[in-house]
């Protein structure tokens, strides 16, 4: 890929991996010339507009900064398959990456497995989590099915992993003690009503994103219409954003973004980037829809948002998400 790519863009990525770029300010093709680094390799987004990128053939496995082509080598990433790497999601504890920050992969869907290394490690360290389980009820004269609970949304913030979002509990992943395995925790939330009564939670019918920006932790909540047609799923009703208030464990809400603008994506990817430098819209919330190939862009400050489908080809069967830019 040559240097100077204008990110944030679209990535489409399949599982054969072919990656094609549709830049977020135009929503036209990229054509990047001498895009050999990427080619032919399985790819997975950071939020901090780094790629981890691994070679199928050799195996060799690496942080890629899209833009300028620079690379930090990782251990080399043997075993987890293509389509589990694409559809995983990968976070950075600190920015720039330095040779003691973890680098976190998460493995997406129902899989309770994180990798996790070192940039001056010789492997990857895999680890099988165990966050609780949940009931989920059949009709009729079928049993319940018991499923573990798995790490949804999730940000990097001060050099800890925050995710899943609740009502009443923020938990937490944390590498940095000298504990031989991840600590994790649980911090308990304020969960009433704040003076606005805008805060409260339908967990069953929204999507829920963590994001770091700013030095801040910021939680998005898309609501989506309640109805009992499957169709209107798709259809998002409201958007509210949060900012974490650690000193009183409360979320609290806001109605602009401070002049940056967030990307959500596929399997709870959250990221932020500073808009206006990129051609996008200051304190709005880009949200990638891979079901119907559309971008939503909602207005945090009015509560409105615009609805643009993409002219590009189909994108069944294919890793659909965002590549953010670096502050």
């Amino acid at each position: 890929m040559s240097p100077g790519l204008d990110l944030p863009c679209l990535a489409f990525h399949d599982c054969d991996r072919s990656t094609a770029l549709i830049s977020m300010h135009d929503h036209k093709r990229i054509v990047a010339a001498g895009d050999d680094i990427l080619r032919n390799k399985a790819i997975c987004p950071t939020a901090k507009g780094l790629l981890l990128v691994r070679d199928p053939d050799s195996m060799a496995t690496f942080l890629l900064n899209p833009t300028n082509n620079d690379k930090v080598d990782l251990p080399p990433l043997t075993k987890v398959d293509d389509i589990v790497l694409i559809d995983s999601h990968c976070l950075l504890s600190d920015e720039p990456v330095g040779p003691n920050s973890v680098v976190l992969l998460v493995e997406a869907s129902e899989n309770t497995f994180i990798w996790y290394c070192h940039p001056v490690d010789d492997q990857w360290n895999k680890y099988e989590y165990d966050i609780g389980s949940h009931v989920l009820p059949y009709p009729g004269d079928e049993e319940d099915q018991i499923d573990k609970l798995v790490i949804c949304s999730i940000a990097a913030f001060q050099g800890k992993f925050y995710f899943n979002a609740r009502a009443a509990e923020l938990q937490v992943l944390d590498f940095s003690s000298h504990a031989i395995e991840p600590v994790f925790s649980i911090i308990a939330i304020d969960d009433t009503v704040a003076a606005d009564g805008s805060y409260g939670f339908d967990e069953e019918h929204s999507l829920i994103f963590l994001v770091e920006s700013g030095g801040e932790l910021y939680m998005v909540r898309l609501l989506f219409v309640s109805t009992d047609d499957e169709d209107a799923w798709d259809e998002i009703g409201k958007v509210s954003v949060h900012c974490m208030d650690f000193a009183r464990r409360r979320w609290r809400n806001v109605h602009d973004l401070g002049g940056s603008t967030f990307l959500l994506s596929r399997f709870y990817f959250g990221a932020s980037c500073l808009g206006a430098e990129h051609g996008l819209l200051p304190d709005h919330v880009y949200f990638v829809c891979d079901k119907t190939n559309s971008l939503r862009v909602f207005n945090v400050q009015e509560g409105t948002y615009d609805l643009h489908k993409f002219n590009e080809d189909p994108v069944e069967d294919k890793a659909f998400w965002l590549l953010p830019s670096s502050k």
